[in-house]
């Protein structure tokens, strides 16, 4: 079993309990795993949880029939993967079908998978790629990963020094 398989399996598992943090969560996770095994697919994987998670918080969606027939589109296709199918055929399938429900019911220039690139992007910048690699990976525009990494709190998250500080530091612990 590969990972993107795993990831489709807890995304299927998620979806049909409606648990839409869960997916989230496993937007989160596979793009970390891009970043750790420079996967695309686990890029593509990650954009489709950021979607379903983004599109289900619209109820103006979640009440269409297009949208109840994209989901069940998304179970199917999710059981034939985990039943034995090509996860990566998969996983590009769902992305079109992200892609043209976030673009009929878009209010926005922005769609939930250009979004989602960025996310992703800022994801595996937090966990420790270059902004280079992470755009290059995520297929984010990097004035925009740029833009959306420096509006987020992540560089907070980790102390930054200069190295004559970080030096004392560490020549204090021998000491």
């Amino acid at each position: 079993m590969t990972i993107l398989h795993d990831v489709l399996e807890r995304l299927l598992e998620a979806l049909e309990k409606s648990d839409f943090a869960q997916i989230k969560q496993i937007g989160q996770d596979a793009a970390r795993d891009a970043f750790v095994y420079e996967d695309k697919e686990l890029v593509e994987a990650s954009l489709v949880a950021y979607s379903l998670y983004k599109l289900s918080q619209k109820h103006y969606i979640t009440r269409s029939r297009e949208y109840k027939e994209f989901i069940a589109d998304v179970r199917e296709g999710l059981h034939a993967s985990t039943d034995g199918g090509d996860p990566g055929k998969t996983v590009h399938a769902l992305m079109g079908q992200v892609h043209a429900l976030s673009q009929r019911f878009g209010r926005f220039a922005q769609s939930t998978v250009e979004k989602g690139r960025l996310r992703a992007a800022a994801q595996m910048y937090a966990h420790g790629a270059s902004l280079t690699s992470a755009v290059e990976l995520s297929g984010a525009p990097l004035s925009q990963a740029a833009n959306y990494i420096g509006g987020t709190k992540i560089a907070e998250k980790y102390e930054t020094m200069n190295i004559s500080i970080r030096m004392q530091k560490i020549r204090s612990l021998f000491t």
